[in-house]
């Protein structure tokens, strides 16, 4: 079984360089990245697909899943690179 972490964040107010190294960080590990808006939901590939429904979407609230190994890892980077979003 694979281990799963998610989280909701206002793309609004995070700086896409955090979104850079967070990307960075998942590919290290080999995780698959999920994001889903209020109208539409993306498999990430490429750090190209995350920036651009970062920078495109309209909706204020928007959820990342994370799926694959070492996720505490994972947990812990976002805990100390986005203040104030919340992991499930």
């Amino acid at each position: 079984m694979r281990n799963i972490i998610s989280f909701t964040f206002n793309p609004a107010k995070l700086k896409l360089n955090k979104f850079i190294t967070f990307y960075s960080f998942c590919e290290r590990w080999n995780q698959k990245i999920y994001v889903y808006g209020k109208s539409e939901a993306h498999k990430i590939h490429r750090l190209s697909e995350l920036l651009s429904f970062i920078l495109f979407t309209k909706d204020e609230e928007c959820l990342i899943v994370i799926e694959g190994s070492e996720i505490n890892q994972t947990k812990d980077f976002i805990s100390k690179h986005f203040p104030g979003v919340r992991t499930a």
